[in-house]
């Protein structure tokens, strides 16, 4: 779906904030100016999201099952 976009500039945005590319940023060790974040900044992303989705998982049951 990124590919869709045509501005280049949000294209690379989307890349770095996918939690998919961020989790192959973290496996990368060769090339890595090609690619749109770096190792460590892939890891802090992909736990953004998992912090994200467990806030959102437990906030969920806490609502849910009060």
């Amino acid at each position: 779906m990124i590919h869709l976009i045509s501005d280049p500039d949000t294209q690379r945005l989307l890349f770095q904030l996918s939690p998919m590319n961020a989790g192959l940023a973290i496996q990368a060790t060769t090339h890595l100016s090609h690619l749109p974040l770096g190792p460590g900044a892939g890891l802090g992303v992909l736990a953004a999201w998992v912090a994200t989705a467990l806030l959102g998982g437990g906030l969920l049951l806490r609502l849910r099952d009060a």
